[in-house]
């Protein structure tokens, strides 16, 4: 904005000493000031409005581009250099069967645990623990067929 407002007050100046100097150079000045105009103001792009970033891609042939800034104005692209001073750490990989059981213990105790104290919030007693029965005896399909007939 602090640049258009300079050419703008220079073009004004132009006009008011081409009116002094008279009509016979008035051609040449108004070309010149014209040509200066339209080259400053096209000579670079000022990215004055807002950006566009561009995520980082695989290219066809399988190489990483980085993340890039956009200018809609003037269609350039250059490289977003973003400080990345540690890179992530990786704690888990893969999946290992033999902590599943006692997860899904924890994850049961947590959900009794947070199940108690809404109910106490909402002002309920807490559920009375009901005793474990013993799981019942399997019992194959063909001796279920012979009892029933």
């Amino acid at each position: 904005m602090g640049r258009t407002i300079t050419y703008l007050v220079l073009i004004v100046v132009c006009g008011v000493v081409v009116a002094l100097a008279g009509a016979e150079r008035l051609a040449i000045v108004f070309t010149f000031v014209s040509v200066a105009g339209v080259t400053a103001l096209t000579w670079r792009c000022r990215h004055a409005g807002p950006l566009g970033l561009l995520p980082p891609t695989t290219n066809p042939d399988g190489t990483r581009t980085a993340a890039q800034w956009y200018c809609d104005v003037c269609g350039k692209s250059w490289p977003a250099v973003f400080d990345r001073t540690q890179h992530p750490v990786r704690r888990f990989e893969g999946y290992d069967e033999s902590k599943a059981v006692e997860a899904a213990r924890r994850a049961d105790e947590l959900y009794r645990k947070q199940h108690a104290i809404a109910r106490k919030r909402a002002g309920y007693e807490t559920l009375p623990q009901r005793p474990r029965r013993a799981p019942a005896a399997v019992v194959s399909i063909d001796h279920q067929v012979r009892l029933a007939k």
